[in-house]
């Protein structure tokens, strides 16, 4: 490791966890779960639903393998958060027309109808979260947020 990381490493004698990005990256990320979970409890759905549906909803007829990508889950928790979500009337799935071993998925009508709450309850989570910033703030954030994660993803 490089002297210009090391300030953010816990392995210093001076370190102090509010130096480590990702304290604070999962310190927001545990917050906003639990902030989206509470809002969206009125509709009897949580985080992992809410992340499948939206995926679905990006990508129609997607394969639980697919989604599972998507979501960066097991495919083993995707594929009990699919299940679910049919049993519930939100979801759909079929075996596919070229290869009878992979499952699609594709939302129902009460699916669609959820997505739409969803989305507006996350409009105020994310107003929320964003109070403050601007979009430029934002947009930069994303950047480099992705950035790390293609770094990561190597």
């Amino acid at each position: 490791m490089t002297k210009k990381y090391s300030k953010f490493l816990p392995t210093t004698d001076n370190f102090n966890l509010e130096d480590f990005p990702y304290y604070w990256i999962t310190q927001v990320h545990s917050q906003y779960v639990l902030n989206v979970d509470h809002a969206l409890k009125k509709y009897g759905v949580d985080n992992s639903r809410r992340r499948l549906l939206l995926a679905l909803e990006s990508k129609p007829d997607a394969s639980v393998s697919d989604l599972s990508d998507m979501i960066v889950s097991k495919m083993s928790t995707t594929t009990k958060i699919v299940y679910r979500l049919k049993d519930e009337g939100l979801v759909n799935t079929y075996s596919c027309s070229q290869d009878a071993r992979i499952t699609r998925v594709n939302l129902t009508d009460a699916g669609r109808q959820m997505i739409v709450k969803i989305n507006d309850l996350m409009g105020v989570v994310l107003e929320q979260s964003f109070e403050g910033l601007t979009p430029l703030q934002i947009e930069k954030m994303m950047e480099s947020l992705k950035h790390i994660f293609k770094n990561l993803s190597r």
